[in-house]
């Protein structure tokens, strides 16, 4: 087999080729249900899902003739059973008279992708009043970590108030301005810094967030979805809103969403080094050099340059 992903999954996608190729998966934790697998697919692949059914293998481990041992098909849609771990193979339906039922078809991946985030760092909110607003404001609203629900301290120690969409990306965010509610003075020129663009999280859960191994689903109750082994517990937990404020004060339901999307394509396609960066970089080190030399160095490096850069353009 030459099914090699640089993540740790459970649940695998195949379909029937000379290697029996891996074109999918993820790491199930609890709370991944079918009705969702179709949602992603439809995200991940650009073959219509008209055209092709997911069957469990019948073999034991990893499966080596999958065409032939498997058990009946799935109907995903609006199945609320939890997905099992193990392999399904992709497969044609049973109900179409286009291809031989049961038989191997050809599954095209999108080629939208999601744009790799720089992990945050403690910023120095001091000199710029517009970062020192938007913590203080998130934390306000928030006052807890809104995946976990731990309750902050008064001094917020071991939280940090995070951007939903990235500073990183400030050239794409573009469109998204327009809509942003919120009217408080202080949230910049392009309002990346209104609080519906934040959301308070516990550092590590942060770093988390910006390597997309956790997302939350809007349109899934705001569920969790924790796409790695999740070693806090916090997958299927429902994102804390809290609902005294107002609408324009909320994290923005589209930005969630997006995130989310975005989650769906770096996980269910194969993470790859420009997501599996390390942020840890030891106290007094050089910076520079240690991220250069870290997976992804150039890129990860543009991104932080252009982190620092943006907070000045916002």
């Amino acid at each position: 087999m030459s099914r090699v992903f640089n993540v740790e999954r459970n649940v695998h996608l195949l379909m029937i080729s000379s290697d029996n190729n891996e074109i999918g998966g993820f790491y199930q934790n609890g709370s991944v249900r079918w009705s969702q697998i179709e949602d992603w697919m439809r995200t991940v692949y650009s073959t219509s899902s008209l055209l092709y059914a997911v069957f469990p293998c019948s073999e034991e481990g990893d499966p080596q003739d999958p065409a032939a041992k498997h058990a009946p098909a799935i109907n995903m849609s609006h199945n609320e059973n939890i997905v099992a771990e193990g392999y399904y193979v992709l497969l044609s339906p049973t109900d179409t008279s286009v291809h031989t039922p049961g038989g191997a078809i050809t599954v095209e991946s999108t080629h939208d992708d999601a744009i790799p985030r720089s992990v945050s760092r403690t910023i120095r909110t001091g000199s710029d009043p517009r970062l020192t607003d938007f913590r203080d404001r998130v934390r306000q609203r928030d006052g807890k970590c809104v995946v976990s629900g731990f309750n902050a301290t008064q001094t917020f120690t071991g939280f940090q108030a995070a951007h939903i969409f990235p500073l990183a990306h400030l050239d794409m965010w573009g469109s998204w301005s327009r809509l942003i509610q919120d009217e408080h003075p202080n949230i910049g020129r392009t309002k990346i810094h209104s609080v519906q663009n934040g959301i308070l999280l516990l550092s590590h859960i942060h770093a988390q967030f910006d390597k997309y191994e956790i997302a939350i689903n809007p349109d899934n109750g705001y569920r969790v979805t924790c796409f790695v082994r999740d070693e806090f517990g916090i997958d299927g937990r429902i994102m804390f809103r809290n609902d005294s404020f107002p609408a324009e004060n909320q994290p923005l339901r589209a930005l969630l969403k997006y995130h989310f999307r975005s989650a769906v394509l770096c996980n269910m396609k194969g993470r790859g080094p420009l997501y599996d960066w390390d942020e840890d970089i030891p106290p007094g080190s050089d910076e520079v050099a240690e991220i250069i030399k870290s997976e992804g160095g150039k890129t990860r490096f543009e991104l932080e340059m252009a982190s620092r850069l943006n907070y000045q353009r916002a």
